[in-house]
């Protein structure tokens, strides 16, 4: 079964990596695609594309790993008693960066996080994942695209999944000491066993799925829109926002380091360029303004 699942998971990963890669047409662009193994037990393939024409980077993860030991960042699941027999846990994770300003940043992460019996079995499992979006200059209409597409999927598997992934979404995406969201949210879940592991794989895929066809929406809307030094200057400021958030804040990210993985796939998700300034223009003070009018909301529909 693992094998199985696995593959569910390969499939979304090269998937992405084929969309994305078709976004970018520069030759300039650096482009890389490294198979990677971990001592502990597992690997994965990093794909990444950086100063391109279209992304400043992006990164598309898969990763399988087993181990004995526990991260401490998935101890707070109540399922899990004893991994003495050990563990095996499997996803992707893709971040967006677009070069223009007027394309949202994106995040994508799905997983499935199982303890083994004694003869390498699944004994326990949960998963977790959802997708969420960073505009740096708001429409009104691409959110509730957003949303109303990601509900109308997650209706097929239970009509209350989306009310209750987006409300997490909202809660788990803030940024604690700058009273502000990430972005305008999305679903996001974990611990989940509502359904059986067969029909959470499938929905672990369509999730996936959906957030793709759903992000080149809004990037075909808006990828021909002129932008200037002052509308970079905003985006690379408020990406800050999204590094802070990362570094402090991320399960993913705590994740991945407790449990000694590969660090250049782990920080990947961190924008390329971003800028901290000690003092900020009144043309900037009014451009965050409107912003946070559309990050602090809730886009339930």
């Amino acid at each position: 079964m693992i094998k199985d699942l696995e593959k569910i998971f390969k499939n979304s990963h090269a998937n992405i990596k084929a969309n994305f890669s078709n976004l970018e047409r520069s030759k300039y662009a650096l482009r890389s695609d490294d198979k990677w193994k971990r001592s502990e037990g597992g690997g994965g393939n990093t794909f990444v594309i950086q100063g391109g024409n279209f992304f400043d980077n992006c990164a598309v993860n898969f990763s399988s790993i087993s181990g004995t030991k526990l991260p401490k960042a998935a101890l707070g699941n109540s399922l899990i008693k004893s991994p003495s027999n050990g563990y095996k846990a499997m996803g992707i994770s893709v971040i967006s960066h677009p070069k223009n300003p007027f394309i949202p940043s994106s995040h994508m992460n799905v997983r499935l996080f199982c303890i083994l019996d004694k003869k390498g079995n699944i004994k326990d499992w949960w998963a977790g994942g959802g997708y969420d979006l960073t505009p740096f200059f708001p429409f009104k209409n691409d959110y509730e695209c957003w949303h109303r597409e990601a509900k109308n999927l997650l209706d097929n598997y239970n009509k209350n999944f989306y009310k209750t992934f987006s409300k997490n979404c909202n809660e788990y995406f803030k940024i604690p000491h700058r009273k502000e969201r990430r972005g305008v949210g999305g679903i996001f879940f974990d611990n989940f066993t509502k359904l059986d592991i067969e029909n959470t794989s499938k929905m672990l895929s369509d999730i996936a799925n959906q957030y793709l066809k759903s992000y080149l929406s809004i990037i075909n809307r808006r990828k021909s829109i002129k932008f200037t030094k002052e509308h970079k200057d905003f985006q690379l400021i408020r990406r800050g926002r999204y590094a802070e958030f990362n570094l402090l804040y991320d399960r993913g990210t705590a994740f991945g380091l407790q449990s000694n993985g590969r660090i250049e796939s782990i920080l990947a998700s961190l924008p390329k360029d971003v800028t901290w300034e000690y003092k900020k223009n009144k043309k900037y003070m009014s451009m965050e303004k409107n912003l946070l009018k559309y990050i602090n909301k809730d886009w339930n529909v």
